[in-house]
């Protein structure tokens, strides 16, 4: 049996809980922003990254320009005792950046034994899927330097993030064989 003391007030019971549901609500927004803000927060991080990722890619394509105008650039020869020793050729090459942000090409050099080739040292800036042409300047040591095959040119390369790259690329020289050949056997001077 329950005993009433009547000098006490009696206790106050708590009114039906009208605030829960606003309580609620307000929760459910909030989180909803944090949400919100933590995933655009998110996609801004990867674009970065990506973006960082995307500036240091490098591929550009070297390639000999062989058109009919190919043949009509400069040739020139060092000669001892009746007998070309080097020959020196200038022919053109294309730049083609096939990565995908833009590039500036500063340098191309081949260097091995017989053969030097030197591209003129002018900045080129090329945008993603682009070409520019490019002068070579190619000298042969006639003993050693034939027959012209595949070779790794030396880029000099600025990405879009301004960090400098050296990067390698594959020419294929074999159809300036038969002009370094000539040129050797001194018939182009």
């Amino acid at each position: 049996m329950d005993v009433i003391d009547l000098d006490r007030p009696a206790a106050v019971r708590q009114p039906p809980a009208r605030r829960r549901p606003r309580t609620l609500v307000a929760a459910a927004a909030v989180l909803l922003l944090g949400i919100l803000l933590g995933g655009a927060g998110t996609r801004c991080w990867d674009n970065w990254q990506q973006h960082r990722f995307l500036a240091g890619v490098i591929s550009v394509l070297v390639l000999a320009d062989t058109g009919p105008q190919s043949n009509e650039a400069g040739v020139g020869a060092i000669v001892v005792n009746d007998r070309v020793t080097e020959a020196s050729l200038v022919r053109r090459v294309t730049l083609v950046n096939a990565g995908p942000l833009p590039v500036d090409v500063h340098d191309l050099s081949v260097d091995r034994p017989g053969l030097t080739l030197r591209g003129t040292e002018k900045q080129r800036r090329i945008g993603h899927g682009e070409s520019v042409r490019a002068d070579a300047d190619i000298r042969i040591v006639c003993a050693h330097g034939l027959p012209l095959k595949k070779l790794l040119v030396r880029l000099e390369v600025r990405t879009s993030d301004e960090q400098e790259h050296v990067a390698v690329a594959v020419l294929d020289a074999t159809q300036w064989n038969d002009q370094a050949r000539i040129a050797c056997d001194g018939d182009l001077l």
